[in-house]
């Protein structure tokens, strides 16, 4: 049996218009269970309190952030029936009634936040200050719930003082720092944000993951304090007054410091999209610097182990093979790997203009192939 045109249309917008209705469907079903807190009547007895903590916590490690919730509001159910402190084993660890509550409703709290819900993120994290307003994690994630509202200089004063408190009760809190580090970054404050980059990235030696976080704080700071340097690099550009030796040795060193921080951050996450994409940017403007030398001390033969990494990184960045090929071509004189080079480019991006150079190559090599074998027949 054939479909005509109009009825295979009509199919494949039902089909869409069948996924959109699950689709929302489920995310109105999560958000029920979620904000209701379980989708269950009955009280869980206080003897599953523990059970409940270690499941949600492996789930919430494994970022099912709605399974979590739901345990995580199972546990504060079953705390309910406490009238004073009692002690529970969880993973094996007596914990106080009032430290579970604490983990839960932060965990909650957390999980609203990811799912941008932002007004339920801060009255559940309130619960939780009710049970021990200064503390740490409390006053880190009001922190960071505040600098999510990027446009209220007076919220991110208030974030500002919370992860400074954070830091002033835990000097080593790698999240506190790398998130002032980002405020001031913001504020193009930028030697005070690369001070908390640096402390963030030596509080965080293990590269530990971080559940709400794409990477380690570890490479997180590293990749900001890459781009920290980077901006000030840029202020040298608009110097007026002569550039000085100081100056020089200034920019060089935060070009170095920079690329090397984003080096050792695809050494623990290889292939990680952001600091890949800065990278090749940074080794793009130094392997040009070398080619702009003084004209007698042009680096061309140093620029090629850069634009040599450049490709190892992005093997689709043409301007690398091209740069590659016009160095060996024009400077280098090795017209075989000008040849391997512009074909690589003509993979990427075939080109008429590519295509004269790669036909051009051959005849010379087949030309100088020719001119060797009559000097040994001469011979």
């Amino acid at each position: 049996m054939l479909f005509n045109a109009k009825s295979l249309f009509s199919l494949r917008s039902w089909l869409i218009y069948a996924e959109i209705l699950a689709v929302v469907g489920f995310i109105l079903l999560a958000s029920f269970y979620i904000r209701q807190g379980s989708a269950e009547s009955e009280q869980p007895p206080l003897s599953e309190v523990g059970n409940f903590i270690e499941q949600a916590d492996t789930r919430f490690a494994q970022q099912d952030l709605i399974d979590a919730a739901l345990l995580y509001w199972r546990a504060l159910q079953a705390l309910e029936t406490v009238d004073k402190a009692q002690m529970i084993s969880v993973n094996g660890v007596p914990q106080t009634t009032d430290a579970i509550g604490l983990h839960a409703n932060l965990r909650i709290s957390e999980i609203y936040s990811q799912s941008s819900w932002s007004k339920d993120a801060r009255a559940r994290l309130e619960h939780a200050a009710r049970i021990q307003p200064d503390h740490v994690d409390v006053r880190l994630l009001r922190g960071k719930l505040l600098s999510n509202d990027t446009l209220d200089d007076a919220l991110l004063a208030q974030a500002t003082e919370e992860f400074l408190a954070v830091i002033e009760s835990d000097t080593k809190n790698a999240e506190a720092h790398y998130r002032l580090g980002v405020l001031y970054h913001g504020n193009k404050q930028l030697e005070e944000a690369a001070v908390h980059y640096k402390k963030a990235i030596e509080s965080d030696p293990e590269f530990r993951d971080v559940a709400s976080e794409k990477s380690p704080i570890g490479i997180l700071a590293r990749l900001q304090l890459s781009r920290a340097y980077a901006k000030m690099q840029q202020k040298y550009r608009f110097l007026d007054r002569e550039f000085t030796d100081e100056d020089l040795a200034e920019v060089t060193r935060l070009e170095s410091e920079s690329i090397l921080l984003l080096e050792q951050a695809l050494e623990q996450r290889p292939g990680m999209d952001e600091v890949v994409a800065d990278l090749v940017r940074l080794l793009l403007a130094r392997a040009r610097a070398l080619e702009r030398e003084d004209i007698e001390t042009r680096g061309y033969a140093a620029a090629i182990p850069v634009y040599e990494r450049i490709v190892e990184l992005d093997p689709q960045e043409v301007r690398a093979w091209e740069q590659m090929a016009e160095i060996y071509a024009g400077f280098l004189g090795d017209k075989a790997k000008a040849l391997e080079m512009y074909q690589k480019v003509y993979e990427i991006e075939p080109h008429p203009t590519v295509l004269a150079n790669i036909k051009s190559l051959e005849e010379d090599l087949v030309a100088e192939e020719e001119d060797l074998e009559t000097a040994d027949d001469l011979e």
